[in-house]
């Protein structure tokens, strides 16, 4: 796909009843920098990344709302910090994109990002730097409060709706089936076709191609071989540790790989 102009020159389906944003809620090392590398190729200076204040253990989506309200001009946004659920805003459809990994591997990248990291910009990335992998774990670990290498994405996706009396791994499950497409990381390609369907009714010449921004491994090692790198990695009790602290998000990701796997089938379906 060539590079688009600092504008976005994209075409706009007129007969949409409403106008539509996409917004990409960037999980840490979930492939974000080549969603985002996709997104301003589309839309140029039509989207934006920002970040947002985040508070423990509570949403930051009315700031997200706010925000958006008081744009113009602005088709597409990217942010780390945006928390669900997706906020409401009169006669505009937010798409969301979002992108989950295998959480094992997940911690792997991380790890690997934040020691090859040039400045130190916060007390994770000090960490990699000092410690090793298990040492790295079993510090982030030992904090009961830091969900960095603890359920991440459950966590994350477990403010898409308001289910008080569900559990977080139930809540998360809800909120992936709302979503209209889930993204995963080993499977990138197919993912951002399905992304573009979903987009074209709204922006018909919205195209995708495969591209790897700010990868720690090759992105053609299969799934298999990254989790023996990780048991490598680690000894017996520092892995056991991290996968029983991760059983959440281990679940949640073989969800997401079904709902991917049937919404793939169905748009085949539809096209034949």
């Amino acid at each position: 796909m060539n590079s688009l102009s600092s504008q976005s020159s994209l075409v706009v389906n007129q007969s949409a009843t409403r106008k539509a944003i996409i917004a990409h809620y960037h999980l840490f090392k979930n492939a974000g920098t080549s969603v985002d590398s996709i997104l301003k190729q589309n839309f140029g200076t039509s989207w934006r990344k920002i970040e947002f204040p985040t508070v423990n253990r509570r949403s930051n989506s009315n700031l997200v709302q706010d925000w958006l309200t008081n744009q113009q001009n602005m088709t597409a946004f990217s942010s780390h910090t945006a928390i669900f659920p997706l906020p409401t805003i009169d006669d505009t459809k937010i798409l969301p994109i979002l992108f989950l990994r295998h959480p094992l591997v997940r911690m792997l990248s991380v790890y690997k990002f934040e020691r090859q990291h040039q400045k130190i910009l916060n007390r994770s990335i000090k960490l990699a730097q000092e410690k090793d992998f298990a040492g790295y774990l079993n510090h982030q670990l030992d904090e009961k409060s830091n969900r960095s290498c603890r359920n991440f994405q459950t966590y994350r996706l477990s403010w898409l709706g308001n289910h008080a009396r569900k559990s977080e791994l139930e809540r998360a499950l809800v909120g992936l089936e709302s979503l209209p497409v889930v993204g995963i990381v080993s499977q990138f390609d197919l993912s951002m076709e399905l992304y573009r369907q979903a987009i074209a009714p709204y922006y018909p010449s919205f195209k995708v191609r495969s591209v790897y921004k700010n990868t720690t491994s090759d992105p053609q090692t299969s799934l298999e071989s990254k989790l023996n790198l990780v048991r490598q990695s680690l000894d017996a009790n520092t892995y056991q540790r991290l996968l029983d602290a991760n059983q959440d998000d281990l679940r949640l990701y073989e969800a997401a790989n079904k709902k991917l796997r049937l919404d793939a089938e169905g748009q085949s379906k539809t096209t034949d």
